[in-house]
């Protein structure tokens, strides 16, 4: 019965489109943000991971499905970092003659990481196969483009990393002394 009803959401998340689908994408990717500090809600981390699992399924039969494709990660990105940095819009409280640069530090930050977690999903796109092996391509395309991201392009910005979900938790933030920061990130991703 629960496999029969998640099979019918997977096909259903799958076929959105339109303005439903960039809702559905912004919206997983903000509840994973409860994943973070100070919440650590890990398991939140599920919505925005399923959804891209089946946001890509829905991708597969289709004509431009790369962009299509990237545009999906980036909004789940983009939903995830918005949510994730809400509190960067105080620091630019502090002096009010910086109040006008809130919607680049709010907004314009968070769009410019969801590029990285677009080209991830991207990268997993060309891995992809049917079955739970399309988990595995998920973990190396999201792990890739978080790996890039934190330590080699945008000068080393690691924050917000889907593995800090995982660093949220004593027993699991344990095996960062055994796999970093980006191996955590591919933890809970295929977790």
């Amino acid at each position: 019965m629960i496999g029969r009803l998640a099979t019918q959401l997977a096909i259903r998340v799958a076929g959105t489109r339109g303005w439903r689908r960039w809702l559905l994408a912004v919206a997983a990717g903000a509840i994973g943000a409860l994943s973070l500090a100070p919440l650590n809600v890990g398991p939140a981390l599920l919505a925005p991971m399923i959804v891209a699992v089946w946001l890509t399924d829905g991708r597969t039969q289709e004509s431009g499905q790369w962009r299509g494709t990237f545009a999906d990660g980036f909004l789940i990105g983009f939903g995830y970092h918005l949510a994730g940095f809400w509190w960067l819009g105080a620091a630019f409280l502090i002096d009010p003659d910086f109040t006008w640069a809130i919607p680049f530090g709010v907004v314009g930050v968070p769009a410019l990481l969801a590029l990285f977690t677009g080209g991830g999903l991207v990268a997993a796109r060309l891995l992809w196969v049917p079955g739970a092996a399309r988990v595995l391509a998920l973990a190396v395309g999201l792990t890739s483009a978080e790996w890039l991201r934190g330590n080699y392009l945008f000068t080393g910005f690691p924050w917000n990393s889907f593995g800090m979900a995982l660093g949220g938790n004593l027993v699991t933030a344990q095996a960062a002394a055994l796999v970093g920061s980006d191996g955590l990130t591919a933890l809970a991703v295929l977790i």
